[in-house]
């Protein structure tokens, strides 16, 4: 039998938390190593966790299908499926004949019994929402009964959980301040510790590039609001057109989107103008014929995540020893693909040692560093 390998995963967001359980099931020995508290940084902190299949890119489509299908038989899926509210997802987009086809093409080749997809009429969109989504908005809608929007936060701490019952360590408060290679494994240097391993993983999200500056990723806010509404919606609601979204909250709330963005080169250094936030939700969500007024605002959410030029993340080594694998530059879709990226992490470490069979060669390069012109950062 292999001898288990010696993993460090730097980042207890989702994506970290969700890498973590699944070597730990694989009976890999796994350290997870978290700045703050798991699941109370970084992208997932202020995260709304919206589950759908759909998207524009094919590619994250088949990462989410992916998932859909882990959370059937897989015990990290079992566990991350637990904390996903599976009422159904509308999603809304401009009327055009690419929309309509783009959304043909996926229920064509997706849609099941595991996974139903469903193009939708206004009016069924008005009744699905409770009313919530006006029947007069002219939109192409396409209505996933499985998908939904999860409690991101408590996922990652269960997961973090399942990696200790394994027996592995979960450390919290833990700042890493430099990663090394060589050709026998990894060097983590922090206050506390100097830890050592066979590979590394930096789940880190927008703190990525502290650690392997040249990581082609920007950090861009993602602002979001929490307002009282007089008419609840039992199901998110995404309006590309109006470029906003709503997910319902408890007690007569739900939480809104901006598409204001900032960028800047780590989460410290993002600005959020909170007058321009909430002016521009309101304006969005008018467009989508939800009329608010300032008063109905209760909060503004200072979200963010880690992005690429072409929107797709970084799932590649970083290092000239293949030993430091980057997870990162999810571009704010990071929860609904964190269990099949898991698995693609899991092939890129360790397909060679364990003798498993590696997935499809196109997926791991369309996710490669080389797509930038750049290899090695650290």
């Amino acid at each position: 039998m292999n001898k288990p390998a010696r993993v460090i995963v730097i980042g207890g967001g989702i994506t970290g938390a969700t890498i973590a359980a699944n070597l730990s099931v694989q009976g890999q020995q796994v350290t997870l190593l978290e700045k703050e508290t798991v699941g109370s940084n970084g992208a997932t902190k202020y995260s709304g966790a919206l589950f759908r299949l759909f998207d524009p890119d094919p590619e994250i489509v088949k990462l989410a299908r992916a998932s859909i299908e882990l959370m059937e038989h897989s015990r990290v899926g079992q566990v991350f499926a637990m904390g996903l509210r599976r009422n159904g997802i509308l999603y809304a987009c401009e009327k055009s004949q690419s929309n309509e086809d783009a959304i043909a093409a996926c229920i064509a080749q997706y849609s099941d019994a595991l996974y139903p997809l469903q193009q939708v009429s206004a009016q069924a969109a008005c009744d699905l929402s409770n009313g919530c989504y006006s029947n007069d908005n002219e939109r192409t809608l396409l209505y996933e009964p499985r998908g939904g929007y999860g409690d991101i936060r408590k996922t990652a701490r269960d997961l973090a959980s399942l990696v200790r019952s394994y027996g592995n360590l979960v450390l919290e408060n833990v700042q890493v301040d430099e990663i090394s290679s060589t050709t026998c494994g990894v060097t983590v240097r922090c206050a506390q510790y100097v830890l050592e391993a066979d590979y590394l993983v930096l789940a880190s999200g927008a703190w990525a590039r502290q650690l392997a500056g040249q990581l082609p990723i920007d950090t861009r806010s993602i602002p979001l609001a929490s307002l009282r509404t007089r008419r609840e919606s039992p199901i998110p609601i995404i309006d590309t057109q109006t470029g906003t979204h709503v997910i319902p909250l408890q007690g007569g709330y739900y939480q809104a989107g901006s598409k204001i963005r900032t960028c800047a080169k780590d989460p410290e250094s993002l600005r959020y103008e909170s007058n321009l936030i909430v002016a521009d939700i309101l304006d969005r969500l008018k467009g989508s014929r939800l009329d608010h007024s300032e008063a109905d605002v209760v909060t503004v959410l200072e979200g963010f995540d880690s992005y690429t030029a072409d929107g797709r993340p970084v799932l590649d080594f970083v290092d000239e020893h293949q030993r430091c694998i980057a997870a990162t530059g999810f571009c704010g879709v990071g929860y609904k693909i964190a269990l099949a990226v898991a698995e693609q992490v899991k092939y890129r470490l360790l397909s060679n040692e364990m003798a498993w069979s590696s997935p499809d060669a196109n997926t791991a390069n369309v996710f490669a560093l080389a797509r930038f012109g750049s290899e090695e950062c650290v």
